[in-house]
């Protein structure tokens, strides 16, 4: 099992993706995964980046 990310760590990771096209799509598509897994809408104004840190933080995935 990979360690755990930090959260400054797994942000810069994040907002690479925003660079290009399809590294939006991967964050929206993310995004919409985890929305789905909740079961809850991401919230309006909500950038994809912060959901998708939120969201791994509450699950355990990254530390910090």
């Amino acid at each position: 099992m990979a360690a755990k990310k930090n959260l400054q760590e797994r942000e810069k990771e994040l907002r690479s993706l925003l660079v290009t096209e399809s590294g939006r799509e991967e964050l929206q598509e993310l995004a919409a995964k985890y929305s789905a897994a909740s079961g809850e809408l991401r919230p309006t104004g909500r950038s994809a980046v912060t959901y998708i840190l939120v969201h791994e933080r509450n699950q355990g995935l990254i530390r910090g």
